[in-house]
């Protein structure tokens, strides 16, 4: 019987030792789980600021090339303006004034009933996009 204690003593104590290496495995295992998903979180922050930076600075390259696409197809627009209101005054002679209001006046009605903005307005917002991009810019800087 003593004998028998014995190797129940063994098998227990050996049960007890496997046992506390399983926990210990798990606890080490579950550490490094922890710490994973803190560095994929600091990761994700780090490289998601420096995302956000990078679309940032790819929407300025897109909003200056809008705003050269308008401006030389305002300044295309207006040169042909300026040669059929050439043409029409010669055809016109004085009465070119009064017919040239009228259609401007039409022609801004036309393009407001579409929601296209007057070159006058396009100014404004381009010179209000300046103001805003320069107003980022500085709270990007501190």
């Amino acid at each position: 019987m003593i004998m028998a204690n014995a190797k129940t003593g063994n098998v227990l104590e050996s049960g007890a030792h496997f046992f506390n290496e399983v926990v210990d495995g798990m606890k080490t295992q579950t550490r490094q789980f922890w710490l994973a998903g803190l560095g994929a979180y600091a990761k994700a922050g780090k490289d998601g600021m420096e995302y956000f930076k990078s679309l940032v600075a790819e929407g300025e390259v897109l909003e200056k090339q809008g705003k050269e696409l308008i401006s030389e197809q305002t300044d295309n627009a207006n040169e042909k303006l300026a040669e059929l209101k050439s043409r029409f005054e010669d055809v016109t002679g004085g009465r070119f004034q009064k017919v040239s209001s009228t259609l401007e006046e039409r022609r801004a009605d036309f393009l407001s009933r579409f929601g296209i903005p007057s070159s006058h307005e396009i100014e404004k917002l381009s010179a209000k996009l300046d103001e805003v991009s320069s107003s980022l810019k500085k709270t990007q800087a501190r």
